[in-house]
């Protein structure tokens, strides 16, 4: 992502959004509440298993955060079925995983949320945090899909409109009711909390 936003007199900082399926929808609706809050948003939507673990994979091109739009089972992210010829070799019954994310992460510093039901577990974080994460959120449980939005603002209205540290703004975005409190919260052990904002 060009750095230009960030240069602007009213900075933008620049955040990812992907989402694909069913979760394309919150996906758009998620890129007009960040937009909203006055990050530039990127919104990618992945045609395939592959193209979304080369989104996870994209580096220093990556924005600040990444919010991941999607479903979510047993199995990890629901991705459904898919036509012969498209390489599927990564789902279990039509869901990618922990064991598949693990080693196709690369994004440094970054914050990723996700809001599949079930991703929010250890599996999970270890994926995004061994490819370099800085801060992974995503709900241990099931949370209400209208419930999901308010958790989102709530979060990114303090961290992009008050300055606060992740650890802070979780606290205060999972404060707020029983369906946010499911969230989970992992970090980088070693980081200093300065090296944990936006």
């Amino acid at each position: 992502m060009s750095p230009i936003d960030q240069s602007f007199d009213f900075p933008r900082t620049p955040v990812g959004v992907v989402g694909w399926g069913a979760g394309a929808g919150e996906a758009q609706l998620t890129r007009a509440l960040l937009e909203n809050l006055g990050a530039v948003v990127t919104l990618h939507q992945p045609g395939t298993p592959r193209d979304f673990l080369r989104v996870l994979g994209q580096g220093e091109a990556a924005g600040c955060a990444l919010v991941i739009c999607a479903h979510g089972d047993t199995n990890g992210f629901v991705f459904g079925d898919y036509a012969p010829g498209i390489d599927t070799s990564c789902l279990i019954s039509g869901s990618m995983p922990a064991q598949a994310i693990a080693g196709n992460v690369r994004l440094p510093g970054r914050i990723v949320v996700s809001t599949a039901c079930g991703t929010g577990t250890a599996p999970f974080a270890k994926a995004f945090i061994d490819g370099g994460v800085n801060a992974y959120m995503a709900p241990s449980g099931e949370p209400e899909g209208k419930d999901v939005p308010l958790f989102l603002h709530h979060l990114f209205h303090q961290l992009l409109c008050r300055g606060a540290l992740v650890e802070a703004a979780y606290a205060h975005a999972r404060s707020y009711d029983e369906q946010g409190a499911m969230f989970a919260l992992h970090t980088q052990g070693a980081l200093l909390d300065s090296d944990r904002g936006l």
